[in-house]
């Protein structure tokens, strides 16, 4: 026991003294110069407390029938506000927001996920884990060379434990919930009987994960199969294959520049990873730049797997592009005739961006990009209508992913002020090829990512809803709108009062009534 004793006690004094070194470099950082990300759209993004069961008010339109399921979004939310450490946008904790809609009633939740990170610097009471902020300056470099590991290895939790939980959420072909984000395991979380979220933990794989992977694993709904990429970086670069909850195939990837590598895609018959133009520049951000920077050098690359061939490095074929571009999120492929056609948002250098996470990547524009695999060449070609707007975060509805025939997708339109200002929804026509249809939120408010939520029966891609969170900075009002996907009528066709201010956030999914009393019954 007298042993035990000390230990703890040695390992508080550590704790501390690393604290105080910290505290020193704090004091050559501005802390204020970084949140102003928070403020923006009139403290669109300031976080919030958690809450649970409000009650939400029926603010236009009328309830269909057939609405019934749970959203859910997640964010970054600092869990201490206003911080005294730089903060950057990425670095809050995961929040997951529900919307419960039943028999025609909306409730409204928010819970922070409970990860090993979140629950350390709760009892610590303080910030303990280096955030994104806290690269910038000579403070900084000090910092990613002294401190980060060393806080690592102090605070107990598993390297592959330290991740906030806060990108992206989304429903397993198992019928499991995650919050991702790429620094961690999937960390596992169900919904009450009310639509609160609960926290379960990082999901191991049944013991087969050992390593983070990405914020946009693929789930092939019709097969079952997990895709995925991920990374250590700037170190180790690898992809997946997820069966039954277990981890069967892995491989690494030689990556020779640690780039952004968010998203990655599937089709029936291939798993292909994109390397973009965007390079990871820590000496940069050093400088008060971005971490990652745009490098006119690096083409667009894509590297493909033929899924029905096992993951290895001799089944990985790499076909580069002739221009250097970025991919953030991709929205549809699809593969025909030996050439996969990607349908996604291209953006290209510009020096004037005003992005304040990727220097120098200009704004996204919807692109069809095709990739002949056995010709080994890619051509991005223009859609019509799509030179019109900005955009980013698209989607289709999830039950099509990798699937063939799909005929719409949905994305939010983006304008060039700033990272999170979307001011409507786009619609996408793979068949013919073009801007279907436009969506214009009334002035001052604000969207994000749009979530198909399908109707009773659904067989057609655009059969259902368009659902997502709204902020109005000119009224401060958070409310939750369903669109109909099909008419893409610019007025909802039911619009819900949240009776306090919701954040903007990041990814969404929607669980219908079966999926939402599925999880409901499983044995956690």
């Amino acid at each position: 026991a007298s042993l035990t004793f000390v230990t703890a006690m040695m390992l508080q004094a550590r704790r501390s003294l690393t604290s105080c070194f910290d505290g020193m470099l704090d004091l050559l950082q501005d802390v204020s110069s970084s949140i102003g990300w928070a403020e923006k759209m009139n403290g669109a993004m300031v976080p919030v407390s958690p809450a649970e069961n409000v009650k939400m008010t029926l603010k236009s339109g009328k309830v269909p029938e057939d609405l019934t399921g749970v959203y859910m979004r997640v964010g970054p939310n600092a869990q201490f506000w206003p911080p005294k450490k730089r903060t950057h946008a990425f670095d809050g904790d995961g929040m997951v927001h529900s919307v419960r809609i039943s028999g025609g009633e909306a409730s409204y939740h928010c819970r922070f996920m409970e990860t090993p990170r979140y629950m350390f610097e709760k009892e610590m009471g303080s910030e303990w884990f280096i955030r994104v902020g806290e690269m910038s300056g000579l403070a900084g470099l000090l910092k990613m060379m002294t401190m980060a590991k060393k806080k690592q290895k102090l605070s107990g939790v598993g390297e592959h434990e330290t991740g906030t939980a806060n990108t992206a959420v989304g429903y397993t072909p198992d019928g499991k919930l995650w919050a991702l984000n790429e620094s961690s395991a999937p960390f596992q979380f169900k919904l009450d009987e009310a639509g609160v979220p609960e926290s379960l933990g990082f999901d191991t794989l049944q013991g087969t994960l050992k390593e983070s992977i990405s914020a946009h694993p693929k789930f092939d709904q019709k097969n079952g199969d997990i895709l995925f990429h991920g990374r250590k970086m700037p170190e180790k670069f690898y992809a997946g294959k997820i069966v039954n909850g277990k981890l069967v195939e892995r491989v690494d990837i030689d990556m020779p520049v640690a780039g952004f590598h968010h998203d990655m895609f599937i089709t029936e018959n291939y798993m292909v990873m994109i390397d973009g133009a965007m390079s990871f520049t820590p000496q940069e951000a050093i400088k008060g730049k971005q971490l990652w920077m745009f490098d006119q050098a690096r083409k667009l690359r894509f590297g493909i797997f033929d899924r029905s061939k096992e993951l290895t490095k001799a089944n990985l074929q790499w076909i580069e592009a002739d221009v250097a571009a970025e991919i953030v999120h991709t929205c549809y492929a699809y593969d025909h005739d030996g050439q996969i056609i990607l349908w996604t948002p291209v953006s290209y250098y510009d020096a004037d961006s005003k992005g304040t996470i990727l220097g120098g990547l200009g704004t996204g524009h919807m692109r069809r990009v095709v990739i002949d695999v056995q010709g080994k060449s890619v051509k991005i070609q223009e859609v019509e209508g799509g030179q019109k707007f900005c955009t980013e975060f698209p989607r289709i509805r999830d039950d099509r992913v990798g699937c063939n025939g799909v005929r719409y997708g949905f994305s939010g339109l983006q304008t060039t002020e700033g990272d999170f200002d979307f001011r409507g929804l786009l619609k996408w026509d793979f068949q013919s090829c073009k801007l279907d249809k436009v969506i214009h939120y009334p002035e001052g408010v604000v969207g994000g990512e749009p979530v198909f939520i399908p109707k009773s029966n659904c067989q057609e891609d655009d059969d259902g809803y368009i659902g997502l969170l709204l902020w109005n900075e000119k009224t401060q009002e958070s409310t939750f709108a369903a669109y109909d996907a099909k008419s893409f009528d610019a007025t909802p066709v039911v619009e819900f009062l949240v009776h306090r201010r919701v954040p903007l956030g990041f990814h969404a999914a929607w669980i219908t009534e079966q999926q939402f009393q599925q999880q409901l019954k499983r044995a956690w």
